[in-house]
């Protein structure tokens, strides 16, 4: 992934644009001011597949340096970003459901259509759906994958390619992306059978991907 969102890639530089304002034109946000929710209290940025084929991101960053945050022009910008996609593609359902800040991190959460629109609107190769279509879409799927439950059990292509009605997340990070986001978390709708390398087990439902070259797979019901 090129920074797990192209948007998160951005969001550190538009955020950096608006507290430079800010300081410029004499103005910040007072902490008390800033929008809340539970979200904000978590540090890990979250990957999720939902059974209707939409995913749901959301982007969770530090900024130890600065206590403010100018939360509406980061909002703004991130809009901007949208609809310049959606000009591209007029299809593509792209949506910002949040944007907030709280103490030294920005949570920004959106969800989009389908897996095809994530994976254009942040320019990455990222595939959500059935190993069938996966196989189908071109996706190399020759890799040694080892059980969620049980590490000493492993499947290779062909028990892969068996497995056809079942559900895989494919991601492919650059290396780009370790330079600032170091886990991100993939949250599955159904039970994770398989995983690949950098792919470490959290939940029956979850795990932590590690950001480095190569695909990042995950295989679940």
């Amino acid at each position: 992934m090129k920074r797990f969102l192209r948007v998160g890639n951005t969001i550190v530089a538009m955020f950096c644009c608006c507290v430079l304002c800010c300081v410029a034109c004499g103005e910040v946000i007072p902490e008390e001011e800033m929008t809340e929710s539970g979200l904000e209290t978590s540090t890990t940025s979250t990957i999720s597949i939902k059974k209707d084929g939409t995913i749901l991101s959301k982007i969770v960053e530090a900024f130890t340096e600065q206590n403010y945050y100018e939360v509406d022009g980061l909002k703004t910008m991130i809009e901007s970003s949208i609809a310049e996609y959606q000009t591209e593609n007029a299809a593509a359902q792209v949506k910002l459901k949040s944007c907030k800040a709280k103490g030294d991190n920005v949570n920004v959460e959106m969800e989009f259509g389908d897996y095809q629109t994530y994976a254009g609107f942040n320019d990455e190769s990222f595939f959500a759906g059935t190993v069938q279509a996966a196989n189908k879409a071109g996706f190399d799927l020759n890799m040694t994958l080892k059980g969620a439950q049980a590490e000493n059990t492993t499947i290779s292509k062909q028990d892969l390619l068996g497995m056809g009605d079942n559900h895989i997340v494919i991601m492919e990070p650059s290396a780009e992306a370790e330079e600032i986001t170091q886990t991100v978390r993939v949250e599955c709708f159904d039970d994770i059978l398989y995983v690949g390398d950098g792919v470490t087990v959290t939940g029956k439902k979850s795990a932590d991907v590690t950001i480095s070259d190569g695909y990042k797979v995950i295989v679940f019901r």
